[in-house]
């Protein structure tokens, strides 16, 4: 990863002060910022809805089409803990204890197959920190089938990605499980992201979480449910599948929507501060929605999130007034959109991006 240096823009840096003021001064009352009554009826909920779901597979007599819906829903159900529980672990907001919250992580991540500590590590050290910037965002990296940001060489393909797209999608989580991970813990060319963190918890950590994992959505039902090995990894990678577009659709136009920024910085150095930064690359959806922030833990309110990570998202429907009101006052963008709105830019973007 290289390495950046954000603008010192005293206006800017105003701007956040101002914002920061305004939301520690909204949030003075609540005792902690870390995972209250909500957050945990939330996560239980969904956790609940998982392993039922899970132990009615096992159930006598059970149709095939019955079988998968309910394969479907642990899995879609185990998701939404990843969102509800795991993703606020990652940033030590759910415990006031680091210890706590990685035991959280790694047990919220169990029916995902992403290594939740590899992903927590380039979430943080990554993300976060350069979202949408080529070589440092890794989240942003080019990859073999889509053209998603300005940085990334042009192929004729890529004209047609705006339709390939969701096929493309469908198999995003499959290609973090089998994939994506082996590189991240093996590659040298990702030490700066596991920089600090021992080997041997790495290499421990991941093969136990990979036993876990495949112990649990495949070599437990293929021993004890009524159905052939072959139907049941069918309707694994079937149920993965739509899980995966599901997850895309809360996520990707997050960032990939039309009229993100994609900063080329000149040398070392990026033209905004770091949180008018998070403002530019970042897109909300339906944050002034119950529903959306219960689905998604937080991830609509991705400007909040952003600009405040050491908050428990459960508290984002308190600031995400405060961050749209200051961004008018201090003419600084923030991008709000309904659902449906944020994926049509999404594949607007897309076709620009086909585009040479």
């Amino acid at each position: 990863m290289k390495a950046k240096y954000f603008n010192k823009s005293e206006e800017e840096k105003l701007f956040f002060t101002t914002l920061k003021g305004r939301v520690h001064e909204k949030l003075q009352d609540k005792t902690v910022f870390y995972g209250d009554t909500k957050f945990w009826f939330k996560g239980l909920f969904w956790t609940l809805i998982c392993y039922l779901s899970y132990v009615f597979l096992f159930s006598d007599s059970l149709g095939k089409m019955n079988f998968w819906l309910l394969y479907v829903a642990f899995q879609l159900s185990g998701l939404l803990i990843g969102f509800s529980f795991g993703h606020d672990a990652s940033h030590n907001t759910a415990f006031k204890n680091k210890k706590a919250n990685s035991v959280l992580h790694f047990f919220s991540f169990l029916t995902v197959g992403i290594d939740p500590l590899l992903w927590g590590l380039r979430h943080i050290r990554s993300h976060h920190l350069y979202a949408n910037v080529e070589g440092s965002d890794v989240d942003i990296d080019k990859n073999p089938f889509l053209r998603l940001s300005p940085t990334h060489p042009w192929k004729p393909k890529h004209k047609y990605q705006a339709f390939y797209a969701p096929f493309v999608y469908m198999f995003t989580l499959l290609h973090s499980v089998f994939m994506s991970d082996w590189v991240y813990l093996f590659s040298n060319e990702y030490d700066w992201m596991k920089r600090g963190v021992p080997k041997i918890e790495l290499y421990s950590r991941f093969l136990l979480y990979k036993i876990l994992y495949f112990s649990l959505v495949l070599i437990i039902p293929i021993l004890h449910a009524d159905f052939s090995w072959g139907f049941i990894v069918l309707v694994y990678f079937t149920a993965s599948a739509f899980t995966s577009m599901v997850f895309i659709i809360m996520l990707v136009g997050t960032h990939f929507f039309d009229g993100a920024d994609y900063p080329q910085p000149e040398g070392e150095f990026l033209e905004h501060t770091w949180a008018v930064h998070q403002l530019h690359t970042s897109c909300d959806w339906n944050a002034d929605k119950a529903w959306a922030r219960f689905l998604s833990g937080g991830s609509n309110c991705h400007a909040a999130h952003h600009l405040f990570p050491n908050i428990c998202h459960t508290n984002y429907s308190e600031i995400n007034n405060i961050i749209e009101e200051t961004t008018k006052e201090y003419k600084q963008p923030y991008h709000h959109k309904t659902l449906f709105e944020m994926m049509f830019s999404h594949f607007k973007h897309l076709h620009k991006m086909g585009n040479p």
